[in-house]
């Protein structure tokens, strides 16, 4: 019998302890339904907002690409004063004069431009940069998505063992309930001499074994309040009551075959790795686009105002326009890139060899989430018959111990075994939700 009661004891214990995420009940509260939940942690999560953030960067990031290959323009104003502070002169002539003379003075200028200049072709450089940058940013996006698909099954494991904490805490009140009741039956049955103190004694050992591991789920209750309203970004304080109905989940059935499929094609890190690798092609284009000839246009407009107005008087200044195309090619690109396109199809290689390897990894997972929903709906059938017994197997051995057939070692393990019973029913409808839910979240349906 002692093993039964350790046993029931360390069940509860680590149950309690274990449940770091639940949430207590108590009368006059709301209920929040796992899907307001869900709704209040994408709202409120840090690591939600972060990924956003992320998101908003590589858009900025495509537009600055964006920026860069819109036409180039300039202008530009000076104004100067030259002074002379004696007079200048060089050489002489045949004459006896200056060959070159500056007179002492001062004079004004005026200098003014525009200039506006666009590269036409430069080897496919602009457009692979734009696209290598709107594929980063859509891989990003994806990237959140992920995010929110381990967000949203992260909350709902954390709700659905609160409401196996909850549910178990009813059994385990239930249970000592049942202990106080025959408690009482037994100190009667004593005083008729049909049992022995010692009979009570047990009795009263195991109703306290009990009360021990409630005291210790309670405890582990109020940690796990303050836990689950950060996750889902409550208020300090605020306390919340869960929906701990369940009904039991449908058996799946579509193929394994089919599960892996939704896999390959819907999840998000799956489409953000191939955008990547995509990304990375369109780099490696970049970096070849020194080795073509690079053509520009320029459209300019100067004037030179030999005075000290900005605007100058009619006539009174001298002005261009200018038009101009011109060709470049970098002949060092003819020996100097062999490291730069070594690189570049080494990120592509990378990319595609990461590809590879999580596709390994999700069809391991997808097949290890099937199998186990498939398990936990499996144990619900059995356990299900095993509460059956368990309760014939209680009635009869009380109705003995009534009668003084049995001992109180043969009730208590009936109890035991009844105790048990029932919390493994909690655990295995709970369970068949959660591994529903690891299924949605390995197919990345949990985000639908």
């Amino acid at each position: 019998m002692k093993k039964y009661v350790i046993g029931a004891s360390v069940w509860l214990l680590s149950l309690g302890l274990g449940l770091a995420q639940s949430v207590p009940t108590q009368p006059g509260l709301a209920t929040l339904p796992l899907n307001q939940a869900i709704q209040l942690a994408l709202q409120n999560n840090k690591g939600i907002k972060l990924a956003d953030s992320r998101t908003q960067a590589a858009e900025s990031r495509l537009q600055e690409t964006k920026d860069r290959s819109l036409p180039q323009a300039n202008a530009s104003l000076a104004y100067s004063r030259y002074s002379l502070t004696g007079p200048f002169s060089m050489g002489q002539g045949s004459d006896g004069k200056a060959l070159l003379s500056i007179p002492a003075g001062a004079f004004n200028a005026t200098i003014g431009g525009a200039t506006i200049s666009k590269e036409v072709f430069g080897g496919f450089a602009e457009k692979s940069a734009e696209l290598s940058a709107d594929l980063l940013a859509k891989a990003t996006q994806l990237d959140a998505q992920r995010n929110r698909s381990e967000l949203i099954y992260t909350v709902t494991d954390a709700y659905y063992n609160i409401v196996k904490l909850l549910r178990s805490t009813r059994v385990i009140d239930q249970s000592i309930s049942q202990f106080d009741e025959k408690e009482r039956e037994a100190q009667n049955l004593l005083k008729e001499g049909v049992v022995t103190s010692n009979e009570v004694l047990k009795i009263q050992l195991q109703k306290n074994n009990l009360r021990l591991s409630r005291l210790q789920v309670e405890k582990a209750r109020q940690t796990a309040l303050y836990n689950f309203s950060l996750l889902v970004g409550l208020p300090d304080g605020q306390e919340v009551m869960v929906d701990t109905v369940l009904a039991n989940p449908v058996a799946v059935a579509e193929p394994l075959s089919s599960f892996m499929t939704q896999a390959i094609q819907g999840r998000p890190e799956v489409r953000a790795n191939a955008l990547r690798e995509q990304s990375a092609v369109a780099m490696l284009r970049n970096t070849k686009s020194v080795m073509y000839p690079h053509l520009g246009v320029s459209l300019g407009y100067n004037y030179i105002n030999p005075s000290a107005r900005l605007i100058p008087e009619a006539n009174s200044f001298v002005s261009a326009w200018s038009l101009g195309a011109g060709l470049s090619y970098n002949i060092g690109s003819l020996y100097n890139l062999k490291g730069k396109l070594h690189s570049a199809q080494n990120a592509i290689d990378q990319a595609n060899l990461q590809g590879q390897q999580q596709t390994d990894q999700i069809r391991s997972e997808v097949v290890t989430a099937y199998n186990n929903y498939q398990l936990a709906l499996e144990q619900q059938n059995v356990i299900g018959t095993a509460v059956g017994q368990a309760q014939e197997n209680y009635r009869l051995t009380e109705s003995r111990f009534r009668n003084g057939l049995v001992g109180s070692t043969d009730l208590l393990e009936a109890n035991s075994f009844l105790l048990q019973a029932q919390l493994n029913a909690i655990n295995a409808t709970v369970d068949a939700q959660l591994a529903y839910q690891r299924l949605l979240k390995a197919t990345g349906n949990n985000l639908n």
